[in-house]
């Protein structure tokens, strides 16, 4: 009974909720935006596609965060072959930070940041604008420069592929408000930048007449229905599932991922906790499990096939991750749920445990 009541405990704990959940997306009341949950999506219908790869560009957000000591990515393109590095605008507390994939001369592909702190507060919406050529990016925070770097560049071919909302293309929920997006081809003037500031919230749309159009603009003035008008005519609506989902699910990751980085990778707490959780929650397995086959003689070597039974459940779990927009599949959780099997098999030991029945 023990057995089957851990099995039960580890399978719920490693599959829940067992489907996707609700997608976290509601359109304002009052208002024109959406509002972002936990586990909300939004889409764009099809990829973005640039004539000008090396082009300048830029980005235009009108948004309020739900929180302002948390993190998330508010919005992602998957224009980078390997979608665990994608173009990306992040949360990170009060802090906005611009990522992009940065391939070295050796090849190697490393996360480029471009951190900008002190922009968020409680209850207070921005409008948000990043322009950017090959050698320079600045950051606009309603309309007053805030950062500008000449080392981290921004390409039309970084707001290239399927653009993704409250969102990073292998999952990384954000929570707030979103009420107006666009995309540009080209690079934006610091006086542009002010008076679309000004435009985006008193008329809650940038276009100034005679001015190059955007390649893209969301307005988010439906409040109603499962799509986001694009208004340039593109036709490359945002779409609003019934379902939360993730544009691309890892699948049994390798254990060296965490290690290409750092902040996010083996330097941050969650990855050492959820080490630590993936170990201790199969060391009861481990040893009751021994414990149980110890006491059936046609099994010679009860630890080897406990330590066999707890790396073929935590495989099935980790490849029925894959199917979970909420987990992640990965062979890390592989390993330490084998180790903490194989501790628990290890500390099974009959004699130690009659002299404390027999002490007690």
């Amino acid at each position: 009974m023990l057995c089957a009541l851990i099995l039960c405990v580890i399978l719920t704990a490693g599959l829940w909720p067992f489907c996707a959940p609700k997608n976290g997306v509601e359109w304002l009341k009052e208002e024109n935006g959406l509002r972002f949950g936990h586990n909300g999506i939004v889409a764009s219908a099809h990829s973005f596609r640039s004539a000008t790869p090396a082009g300048a560009c830029s980005v235009e957000i009108w948004l309020e965060p739900g929180r302002v000591d948390g993190s998330g990515t508010i919005l992602a393109f998957d224009s980078f072959p390997d979608p665990k590095y994608p173009f990306a605008l992040r949360q990170l507390d009060d802090s906005l930070a611009v990522q992009r994939p940065i391939v070295d001369a050796q090849g190697k592909v490393f996360r480029g940041w471009l951190k900008t702190g002190s922009i968020f507060e409680q209850g207070k919406r921005v409008v948000l604008t990043i322009t950017g050529g090959q050698q320079k990016t600045s950051v606009y925070v309603n309309g007053v420069p805030t950062n500008v770097s000449s080392g981290f560049g921004l390409v039309n071919g970084d707001l290239t592929g399927q653009l993704v909302l409250a969102s990073s293309t292998i999952g990384d929920s954000w929570t707030g408000q979103i009420s107006g997006l666009a995309i540009y081809d080209f690079a934006l003037t610091a006086p542009q930048v002010e008076t679309h500031y000004e435009h985006w919230t008193q008329g809650q749309r940038p276009i100034i007449h005679g001015e190059r159009a955007p390649i893209a603009l969301y307005l988010f003035d439906e409040r109603t229905g499962s799509t986001v008008s694009e208004r340039m005519g593109s036709g490359n609506d945002l779409v609003i599932p019934t379902r939360y989902y993730t544009l691309h699910p890892t699948f049994l990751s390798p254990p060296w991922d965490p290690f290409r980085s750092r902040w996010d990778g083996w330097m941050s707490w969650s990855y050492w906790s959820d080490v630590c959780i993936n170990i201790g929650g199969f060391i009861p397995l481990g040893f009751f499990f021994t414990a149980y086959f110890s006491r059936v003689r046609i099994i010679s070597r009860p630890r080897i096939l406990t330590v066999v039974l707890g790396l073929a459940i935590s495989l099935v779990i980790e490849i029925s991750q894959h199917f979970l927009p909420t987990r992640d599949s990965n062979m890390t959780d592989v390993i330490t749920n084998t180790l903490g099997t194989l501790i628990g098999a290890a500390l099974y030991r009959p004699a130690y445990i009659r002299k404390l029945i027999k002490a007690s």
